[in-house]
């Protein structure tokens, strides 16, 4: 009979990788063989919330775990925001994969799911019952849990800078501040990002604080299909700048959800086409409301699906002020990592044929 093998699972983001995390990784070394840190939100475009690509935060995790007594290993891990059992699945396809190529059997594998029991954000950690659960505590520092929203505003905007590396680690962070001097560019991008949202959360906190409650925004987006093509525009503000999107934006207060899509539709990309017509190509709504589908804060969006008649000559775009440029895109060519905030989930919870296949982002990796 083969010796039993212990083999833990860590899930997180790491953006960036501080020493809140290692605490975690040492915890799962004392207790198991070897570790698979899977890393989340990967082939996401830069933002604030999510600034380093995957091969970046690999990058982070591989200098802070090099002298590790047990092996560890890294593979991405993709969102799908609006289908947790999809989420789910690709979980286990990595650690599955993982096994495979470590030549581990499954027979003799006892697997340990480890993680920060922090907030709702930590509810997944209840979704895997075939698996040993370790919920770890977050580690705390005089008194405060380590977090690294506060260490990417330590990073970029100087905010208790002064104690980063007490703090956080000062290998971790010293790995950082080298990238962002070898990336002048994207730190300047992420710094620009993070001026915007903290803008934007600071005017809606004001309305709030007089309201008295919480304040949704409410936008509308369209996702318009001809030919196999889906109609995209290029963001020419923050936040997003550069990044691809669903024609859209916010409802005015004198016009429903749908008065808005096609406002915001025709502003952006100059279609030809009447209004009615447009109208009478509607073949679905749906609202996505996610609590974190914008780093902005509460905006719920309603998109709507409109599909034009094939043809071999697309209809004629034209960008508006508000894009920088509009095109239709193949949907074969729909992939998350230059599409703006949770828009590719909601093409792809509208457009069944979009395709973008998990395992074979693993079988990249091998």
């Amino acid at each position: 009979m083969s010796k039993m093998h212990t083999l833990a699972v860590f899930i997180g983001r790491f953006q960036p990788f501080h020493t809140g995390h290692m605490d975690v990784v040492d915890s799962a070394l004392a207790q198991a063989d070897s570790l698979l840190i899977l890393v989340g939100s990967s082939y996401r475009p830069r933002s604030w919330k999510n600034p380093f690509s995957y091969n970046e935060r690999v990058s982070f995790i591989r200098s802070a775990t090099e002298n590790a007594a047990k092996p560890v290993a890294t593979l991405p891990l993709v969102d799908t925001l609006y289908n947790d059992r999809a989420w789910t699945t690709n979980v286990r396809t990595a650690v599955t994969l993982h096994m495979r190529k470590a030549g581990l059997d499954p027979d003799a594998t006892k697997i340990v799911l480890v993680g920060l029991e922090k907030d709702k954000s930590s509810q997944y950690l209840n979704w895997f019952p075939s698996w040993e659960l370790n919920g770890v505590a977050p580690s705390v520092h005089n008194g405060a849990v380590l977090s690294a929203t506060d260490l990417r505003e330590g990073l970029f905007f100087g905010e208790g800078a002064d104690g980063l590396a007490d703090r956080f680690g000062g290998q971790q962070v010293a790995a950082v501040q080298q990238w962002m001097a070898r990336m002048p560019d994207a730190a300047e991008t992420i710094r620009k990002e993070g001026a915007f949202v903290r803008s934007y959360q600071d005017r809606i906190a004001k309305a709030e604080a007089i309201y008295g409650y919480p304040i949704p925004i409410n936008t509308a987006d369209a996702v318009v299909i001809q030919s196999g093509h889906i109609l995209m525009v290029e963001r020419k503000m923050e936040p997003g700048k550069g990044l691809w999107a669903l024609p859209g934006g916010h409802i005015d207060p004198d016009e429903t959800a749908e008065e808005a899509c096609l406002r915001e539709l025709y502003e952006e990309v100059g279609l030809d086409m009447p209004k009615g017509a447009m109208r009478g190509r509607l073949r679905a709504r749906r609202v996505f409301d996610h609590p974190d589908r914008s780093e902005r804060g509460w905006v719920r969006t309603e998109a709507f699906v409109f599909e034009l008649q094939d043809r071999k000559s697309l209809e004629k775009l034209k960008a508006g002020d508000d894009a920088a440029n509009a095109r239709w895109v193949p949907i074969t060519e729909i992939t998350p990592d230059t599409i703006f905030e949770d828009h590719f989930d909601i093409i792809q919870a509208l457009v069944p044929d979009v395709p973008f296949a998990y395992s074979s982002i693993l079988m990249a990796q091998s």
